[in-house]
């Protein structure tokens, strides 16, 4: 998930829209990341250096390492470290951002360096660093004696889009509220506590989820449809329950119910809205 980290990170600054983002996260597979940017990550070019080897390029008939080299920015140690990096899904999405002109190589250069200095990249664990992302997005009191089971269940639902649908989950910064025309995916959590869980979703986007759950091509919200956006909210909950047993919590799941346009009713409810590449949902929580 680390271009997502990242991606988030700049939709949080404000550096860009939420379509211009999203775009970039699923074009970012088919795009080779090219010296210049590993170079500006790695630190042993600038921005500005990189924009004058291109431009010696229109000039000259090397390949940028070769032009680099000639002109004293690199070292040969340098060039090799950089021709062996490894594929990074981070940077593919910067040369993404930078090949379709939402920014500049010097503008990545400078959240490139601004994400790093917060420690984003390198101080912090994906699960931890994405519960930091949960808590900007959602602001649940602190008295909430389960405040740390939601920030910590957002974060499973979001691997799990990951892992089940094959998106790129965001988080965004918008007040939910209740659309009767939605449809409703609800489970509930008993044991050693309660809680209840579910998301809402245009019907187009909820047979997106079901299609990308079974692998099955669907086109009406039919049996199968209901029962595989079910199951999605079913499994993920299932590895919820997992992870708590293994902290000494012992839940018991209910079964699961898709319907339109009801809510879920609980003395204190938290949503937080997600955007993929296939549309927006929200996730509701609820205790007891």
């Amino acid at each position: 998930m680390f271009s997502q980290f990242f991606a988030q990170y700049i939709l949080n600054q404000g550096l860009l829209t939420p379509s211009q983002v999203q775009e970039a996260l699923e074009n970012r597979r088919a795009v080779q990341v090219k010296l210049g940017i590993l170079a500006i990550n790695q630190g042993f070019l600038t921005a500005e250096q990189v924009e004058e080897i291109h431009g010696l390029q229109q000039r000259i008939d090397k390949r940028f390492g070769e032009i680099a080299l000639d002109e004293g920015y690199l070292s040969e140690e340098q060039l090799i470290t950089l021709l062996d990096t490894q594929e990074n899904d981070h940077l593919n999405f910067g040369q993404t951002l930078v090949d379709k002109g939402y920014m500049t190589l010097a503008q990545l250069e400078n959240v490139l360096e601004e994400y790093k200095a917060e420690g984003s990249l390198d101080q912090q664990s994906d699960i931890s660093y994405l519960k930091e992302q949960i808590r900007t997005q959602l602001k649940i009191p602190q008295d909430d004696e389960n405040v740390e089971l939601y920030y910590d269940y957002i974060s499973l639902f979001l691997r799990a889009m990951v892992r089940f649908l094959d998106t790129s989950p965001l988080l965004a910064a918008i007040t939910y509220e209740h659309d009767s025309n939605q449809w409703f995916v609800s489970q509930s959590m008993t044991g050693d506590i309660t809680l209840h869980s579910s998301f809402t979703a245009e019907e187009s986007v909820l047979l997106e989820i079901a299609c990308r759950y079974s692998g099955e091509k669907i086109c009406e919200m039919d049996e199968l449809a209901i029962d595989s956006a079910g199951e999605f909210l079913n499994v993920t909950n299932g590895l919820f329950c997992i992870n708590l047993s293994n902290r000494g919590l012992d839940l018991d799941l209910h079964p699961q119910r898709v319907t339109r346009g009801a809510a879920l009713r609980g003395k204190s409810n938290y949503a937080v809205a997600i955007d993929t590449d296939f549309g927006r949902i929200n996730l509701v929580m609820a205790g007891a």
